[in-house]
């Protein structure tokens, strides 16, 4: 039975021998920035999301409502 590591390996071993596996998903792209996506939420949907980016779009409606 082999061992699942080998103790005397000091680097671990890495395939890289041709392009990438065709039967792997695609990796994500970024389209769009946190900002964006903030600001195509509803106020409702908005109201439930933390943090300062959100509160500054909520602060940015409240000025457009003015």
């Amino acid at each position: 039975m082999k061992k699942p590591h080998q103790d005397d390996q000091t680097e671990p071993c890495f395939i890289t021998d041709g392009p990438p596996s065709s039967d792997l998903p695609m990796p994500p792209h970024r389209t769009t920035n946190l900002p964006q996506i903030l600001a195509g939420l509803s106020n409702d949907e908005l109201a439930r999301w933390p943090g300062d980016l959100a509160d500054a779009e909520r602060e940015k409606r409240r000025k457009a409502e003015s």
